[in-house]
């Protein structure tokens, strides 16, 4: 039956990003007398936009997974905003590759961390998806030219709802305090024999008398089996439990 479970307690040291400092960030102002503490809604970098609020991953070293941060604020350096200015007149130059990574090299993005599960002290645990990061309290400033795309991180529920998913679709569920290893919130309910908290990318096959949902092969079967004996019967599913005390029909 489903229940409530506590997350395992996280280890006593925590995993910390390694990011490094810097930034910029580019956006047409018309009043001449705004400093660099300025709020700047965006940047531009190359074709594309980037927002406050925005979701981007970010370069890793070579090997490891990109990292996966939302922007907080950008600040520019002055000598860039005068530029701005000067070219305002000339909007229809296109900037190489060059010349992009070094205007973004004078641009600094704060921005607060997301962890993949195996970044946080506790590590990655069976009920984490492959798509599944936290959100975190842990913010930094790093330079523009570290951002690479833009991707999407949903709630759970939106998630699910996603016909496809693809290497920049992700999800949160938990936040995390980076400095305690504390997670929020700090219980899950709990499915199937295996008690364990629910994964998307684990197919699940819901009992049609106590709506509970299991796992297959916590249930001795498989999921090719539950398809064709389902398909074949045109009927719901009942659990082992459901079918001895309620006399519900057992599907083979």
């Amino acid at each position: 039956m489903a229940g409530e479970n506590v997350l395992p307690p996280p280890p006593s040291t925590s995993t910390l990003l390694n990011t490094t400092g810097g930034v910029e960030n580019n956006n047409n102002n018309n009043n001449t007398n705004k400093t660099s503490k300025d709020v700047i809604k965006y940047i531009e970098l190359g074709d594309e936009t980037y927002n406050v609020h925005d979701v981007v991953s970010m370069k890793a070293p070579e090997g490891e997974k990109p990292y996966i941060a939302k922007i907080l604020r950008f600040d520019v350096h002055a000598d860039e905003k005068e530029k701005k200015k000067a070219d305002k007149n000339n909007e229809d130059k296109k900037e190489t590759d060059e010349e992009i990574e070094n205007r973004a090299d004078k641009i600094n993005v704060h921005v607060s961390w997301y962890y993949r599960p195996e970044e946080s002290a506790s590590g990655r645990k069976a009920f984490h998806g492959e798509h599944e990061v936290f959100a975190s309290d842990h913010t930094d400033w790093v330079k523009a030219s570290t951002i690479e795309s833009k991707i999407h991180v949903y709630t759970l529920a939106d998630y699910q709802e996603l016909q496809s998913v693809n290497e920049k679709s992700f999800f949160s569920r938990f936040a995390y305090k980076a400095a305690t290893s504390e997670f929020k919130p700090d219980h899950v309910q709990v499915f199937c024999k295996c008690s364990m908290p629910y994964n998307p990318d684990l197919f699940m096959v819901e009992c049609g008398e106590c709506k509970e949902w299991f796992h297959p092969e916590c249930i001795g079967t498989s999921r090719e089996d539950l398809d064709k004996n389902l398909k074949n019967s045109d009927s719901e599913w009942f659990c082992d439990e459901c079918v001895r005390t309620h006399k519900r029909p057992k599907i083979t």
